[in-house]
């Protein structure tokens, strides 16, 4: 597993989105550019609104960097799904400028890739909601996705 770790440790911001970009494709194509515009979108609606989510962001308010949460994602992926490994692996071989930048969309893959562990529903008034399905403790592979993830949208959290 340290080889994984050493590998996604290593790529620059802008490759580990790429990387993570083309991890989640390989399990279902990704939605295109409007879609994950939307998906984005109502996740910082989400996190925004729900002001108990505060209590997982980072201390002082940081904010997290999309690189760092793209390599906590895929970090958590290659601990909790072994057969990902080899597709990260992959991903990370195959990364070139030519994959469509999502960099933008960065939570959108997040949570595409987290769609066993939370979940971003709308409702039928247009609100949307976030849930984590799994207790994110803080020490935890996962927390620490959570926390990135909800201090890239909700700085000055706990």
């Amino acid at each position: 597993m340290t080889e994984i770790t050493d590998t996604i440790q290593a790529l620059a911001d802008d490759q580990a989105v790429r990387v993570l970009a083309l991890t989640v494709d390989h399990a279902a194509p990704l939605p295109d550019p409007a879609q994950l515009r939307t998906l984005d979108t109502g996740l910082r609606d989400a996190l925004t609104e729900d002001t108990e989510l505060a209590q997982y962001a980072s201390p002082g308010g940081q904010v997290a960097d999309p690189g760092e949460l793209a390599k906590s994602t895929l970090l958590y992926l290659a601990t909790s799904r072994p057969g990902l490994v080899p597709v990260i692996t992959r991903a990370v071989q195959l990364d070139d400028e030519s994959t469509r930048e999502p960099t933008l969309f960065v939570g959108a893959l997040v949570v595409l890739a987290l769609q066993t562990e939370v979940k971003l529903t709308r409702d039928s008034q247009g609100k949307w909601s976030f849930t984590v399905h799994k207790r994110a403790l803080r020490d935890s592979t996962l927390g620490q996705v959570i926390t990135k993830l909800i201090s890239t949208y909700f700085p000055g959290g706990t």
